[in-house]
């Protein structure tokens, strides 16, 4: 699934649904607070301190990922696997826009979302931007960008990567952007919709997840 922005969404405020998936981005962070080396280049002084991001870094890659890939690799039900996203992240602190969307896709669906999916942000000249939001395949698309912090139509998302968010992409304002939906062995857990009895599930196990009944028709 590839998805490119054709045409302008006008609004003069912010709808329901996207105040109901901002709430989302909010709470996945407010759920999970963790550090991204991705986002340190915004903190103030941070050339005076470039181990610390190194050491970040290294944290993410040899420490965070790594187990991660392991409890996946070795959990045998889906409880297990939703594990293996959430544990090491609460344990580490640490997460990048990869991280983001996964717990994006876990929080959206305990809270009623479906047909949402990891995607790729992408030139729509193919070039990867490396970068991971979850995408929600709705009458009108919109993206949950928990690593940025908000929640947008495409279209909107695409202006504010190009602009607001530009010193992390290195964009011009002629380039066209891009979603397509990542498949890999966690997307293929965390892109599918959520049965009630796995949601009653992860409730159980993580219910600061969950905003409140009746919180999404």
């Amino acid at each position: 699934m590839r998805i490119t922005a054709t045409n302008n969404v006008n609004f003069e405020s912010k709808n329901k649904t996207i105040r109901i998936a901002d709430d989302i981005a909010r709470h996945v962070n407010k759920c999970y607070p963790r550090i991204s080396s991705s986002l340190t280049d915004d903190f103030v002084n941070i050339y005076g301190f470039r181990n610390f991001k190194k050491r970040i870094n290294k944290k993410t890659e040899q420490y965070l990922r790594y187990e991660i890939s392991e409890r996946f690799d070795n959990a045998d039900n889906f409880i297990g696997k939703i594990l293996a996203f959430v544990k090491p992240v609460k344990k580490y602190k640490l997460g990048n826009c990869g991280e983001s969307a996964q717990l994006s896709a876990i929080v959206a669906k305990v809270n009623g979302l479906k047909n949402c999916y990891i995607a790729s942000l992408k030139k729509a000249t193919g070039e990867d931007l490396d970068h991971s939001v979850l995408l929600v395949n709705d009458k009108k698309p919109y993206v949950i960008d928990a690593w940025l912090g908000f929640a947008d139509y495409i279209p909107n998302a695409f202006n504010r990567y190009k602009n607001e968010f530009n010193c992390h992409f290195n964009l011009n304002e002629t380039d066209k952007l891009a979603l397509k939906e990542l498949k890999s062995d966690y997307t293929a857990v965390l892109n599918s919709d959520f049965t009630k009895t796995q949601i009653n599930k992860i409730k159980k196990l993580f219910p600061e997840q969950f905003i409140k009944r009746g919180y999404i028709e």
